[in-house]
């Protein structure tokens, strides 16, 4: 490979086009003010968050997003063709669900495609699902979990701050995600990162870790009344076993979104 072939690959990978967004219905400009983000990472805290958030919500979906590198899998639920990278859709409620496999090529297009959404449909606060992976989870029951934000922009710590969810003191954050708060940061705009402590082991998906990011994120949503992340517990078993083939698919790329935040 020349010179010139690997230029042209590296502009197309750090280009905001690298996806293209398919609107179902049209999403207009701030239509949403919070924009949701679930990725598969350790203990796939955030894809089983959204999946249940989407259920209780009744959420719709409004969209897709595809990549010629992502364009190589199709996967099917219920007997129905379904793309890996959606657009969900409820009241002022974006949410963007990622359940293709995140290798070091994608982490600069999916926050390409984050912020993009960000910028386009003038969301005012993006909300980004993440796990944090602790020794100390080994020892903790679900109720003992710790919630932490790492918020850039006033309106993210104000939201933490109503919310009673604690700020990250001293620590570092890795991945598409730091790319997003970072962009921000830049452009003097909010984002924030909630993150739920989980298993160190990569693929052993945590049902009680995503229950305790699910009432999290419900008190910020004020949807408490709405949203029921006991079933998260009750089902725990049989969503780690639901859950096996997507761990098995992201087995090799689960990105570590933190380090150092539990030592």
């Amino acid at each position: 490979m020349n010179f010139i072939q690997v230029s042209k690959m590296e502009q197309k990978v750090t280009s905001p086009s690298f996806f293209r967004i398919i609107e179902e219905k049209t999403i207009k400009p701030g239509q949403y003010s919070k924009l949701l983000v679930s990725i598969p990472e350790i203990g796939l805290v955030s894809i089983l968050a959204a999946r249940k958030l989407i259920k209780d919500l009744k959420m719709e979906r409004v969209g897709f997003a595809v990549s010629e590198p992502t364009s190589v899998i199709i996967r099917y639920e219920n007997k129905k063709p379904e793309p890996m990278i959606r657009l969900f859709a409820r009241d002022d409620i974006l949410l963007l669900l990622y359940e293709a496999p995140l290798t070091s090529l994608m982490l600069i297009p999916l926050a390409n495609l984050i912020i993009r959404l960000i910028e386009e449909k003038n969301i005012e606060l993006p909300i980004m699902l993440a796990s944090a992976p602790s020794q100390n989870r080994m020892s903790k029951g679900d109720e003992e979990l710790t919630i932490i934000g790492a918020p850039v922009g006033d309106l993210a710590v104000k939201t933490l701050e109503e919310a009673g969810i604690k700020v990250v003191d001293n620590g570092t954050l890795s991945g598409p995600f730091a790319y997003v708060l970072n962009n921000m940061l830049i452009k003097k705009k909010a984002a924030l990162v909630l993150l739920s402590e989980t298993f160190p082991t990569p693929f052993a998906a945590d049902p009680g870790s995503a229950a305790k990011l699910l009432k999290a994120l419900a008190k910020i949503l004020g949807r408490e009344n709405e949203i029921d992340e006991r079933e998260l517990l009750e089902r725990a078993e049989e969503l780690r076993m639901e859950m096996r083939k997507l761990e098995k698919a992201m087995s090799v790329s689960l990105p570590k979104e933190v380090s150092e935040l539990y030592t």
